[in-house]
């Protein structure tokens, strides 16, 4: 009878049905707080996971380079022990500097820049930027020696080219020091000046990579910067993002330690994550709030319900109703509104995602 009972205070057919009009309120309010928990906490993961994405995509899940030194000089070594680890989809030999770039024929646009020296092959399989090629729809990373070229092939990040004015088929300078001893730079020096022809520009959307990034081809670099056979680092990518920080350790593991150094992804932007994940924790707080005020109404319906239902009560306990059996028409009460209200706002908050997810919203 308690269901019974619960289900006629629920949905008054009485001229004056009141109750049934605040009770309605209240699932709509939870309905609302629930919808908004859902698709305000799904956006904020949607722009965690895309700002992760790119920043992590263009980059390397984890990184291995030397405890002391500039140079890995037994990086094949190193990668022959990472061929078929578990968790593992690539890994690929980097040289990263930073050098002076300039056009060759405007010298009105001159910066420092980050280079990457990288092969081509398995830098695809570690890396997204081929994704954003501009220029090419194939995804081919045109770096080296190329036909019908004087200069070896570079590729820059689409602002980098912009600020420099240069497109595909423009030739720039590279500017280097390295090498250089310290007695050279008395009485001034000369500094290496290299010539590559721009081949393709990249947009990630991320400012960070487009503005000062630049790519050319493994041996290109390691000429240049008279590494001989070496490199500065190994980039690895992992099946799951976030299974790196474990992954890091197995791996450190593996190549025995020192002279190897190995990181992973959170050690690139840490701050920037750390920020990311607290602004998900306050919206997730305040969001509660309002599932908070949600169940404050509830609390109040039930407890006008009672006051307007103390002569229905009288008559219930005087034909032997427990006081169980009465605390539990209201408790049915409170847990209709609560369910009604939780798995209607479940629907409509995972359906606006879903049509999101589909049509762009």
């Amino acid at each position: 009878y308690e269901i019974f009972v619960a289900k006629r205070y629920l949905f008054s057919k009485q001229r004056v049905g009141f109750i049934s009009f605040i009770t309605y309120l209240a699932v709509t309010g939870v309905v609302l707080g629930v919808a908004a928990l859902i698709i305000i906490l799904s956006v904020a993961n949607g722009f965690s996971g895309e700002v992760k994405s790119r920043l992590i995509g263009m980059n390397a899940h984890v990184t291995i380079n030397h405890e002391s030194s500039l140079i890995l000089e037994n990086y094949r070594k190193a990668m022959e022990q990472l061929e078929n680890f578990p968790g593992l989809v690539g890994a690929t030999p980097v040289i990263e500097t930073k050098v002076i770039i300039t056009a060759l024929h405007d010298n009105q646009g001159i910066t420092g820049i980050v280079l990457w020296g990288i092969e081509p092959e398995s830098f695809q399989r570690v890396s997204d930027l081929p994704q954003y090629l501009k220029y090419d729809s194939d995804q081919v990373l045109e770096l080296g020696s190329l036909p019908e070229e004087k200069y070896p092939g570079i590729i820059l990040g689409e602002q980098l080219s912009r600020n420099l004015r240069v497109g595909p088929g423009d030739e720039v300078i590279l500017i280097t020091v390295e090498n250089v001893k310290r007695d050279d730079l008395v009485g001034g020096f000369n500094p290496k000046l290299e010539v590559f022809v721009v081949t393709n520009t990249f947009e990630s959307g991320m400012y960070f990579y487009d503005d000062a990034y630049a790519l050319i081809a493994f041996d290109d670099a390691q000429r240049i910067l008279g590494l001989g056979k070496g490199v500065t680092d190994i980039h690895v990518r992992v099946r799951d993002i976030d299974q790196a920080t474990q992954l890091k350790e197995v791996i450190d593991a593996q190549l025995g330690g020192y002279p190897y150094r190995v990181k992973d992804w959170t050690e690139l932007f840490p701050q920037l994550f750390q920020w990311i994940e607290l602004e998900k924790w306050a919206i997730f707080i305040a969001l509660n709030l309002i599932i908070i005020v949600a169940a404050f109404n509830i609390l109040s319906i039930l407890s006008f319900s009672i006051l307007m239902k103390t002569p229905e009560i009288g008559i219930l306990k005087a034909m032997g109703a427990p006081n169980k059996g009465i605390r539990r028409i209201f408790l049915y009460q409170g847990l209709f509104i609560g369910v009604a209200g939780t798995a209607l706002g479940c629907c409509i908050g995972t359906t606006v995602c879903l049509l999101q997810q589909h049509f762009d919203l």
